[in-house]
């Protein structure tokens, strides 16, 4: 069986976590937001918190509408591998992917776990996906 037709053995489940990334997305920041709101009548001491957690909800709703549907979850909804394998940022010689940084802006935006389904699948392209990736510019 040619390596073309043959399909990489974690395409399946990689392909499904990255299609719901941003719906988890979303809906982490929906909750930080409502629960920002709810709480924020009753906070006498340490606006910060509700304020925080109103800004993160909605940034997190945001990037997952704006960014990780279009440039993460729909790219693994097609098994657009290679696409996700080269959306890097170039810093000097070092190809850092842009799956990882948005899956940190989004744990640290979206309560921790809206960052969770981009990176699991992003650590999985990256360490065993379906070629090797390369962290260094040629």
């Amino acid at each position: 069986m040619s390596e073309e037709i043959r399909e990489w053995k974690h395409a399946s489940w990689v392909s499904i976590i990255g299609m719901l990334a941003w719906i988890i997305g979303i809906v982490s920041g929906t909750i930080s937001l409502i629960w920002g709101l709810i709480i924020s009548p009753w906070v006498i001491f340490g606006w910060g918190y509700p304020i925080w957690l109103i800004i993160s909800g909605i940034i997190a709703i945001l990037i997952s509408f704006f960014i990780i549907l279009p440039k993460f979850s729909m790219k693994c909804s097609k098994k657009d591998w290679d696409f996700l394998l080269n959306w890097v940022l170039p810093i000097g010689n070092i190809r850092f992917p842009w799956m990882l940084i948005w899956g940190a802006i989004m744990c640290t935006f979206g309560i921790g776990y809206g960052g969770a389904l981009i990176i699991v699948p992003a650590f999985v392209l990256l360490f065993a996906g379906p070629k090797p990736y390369e962290w260094k510019k040629q």
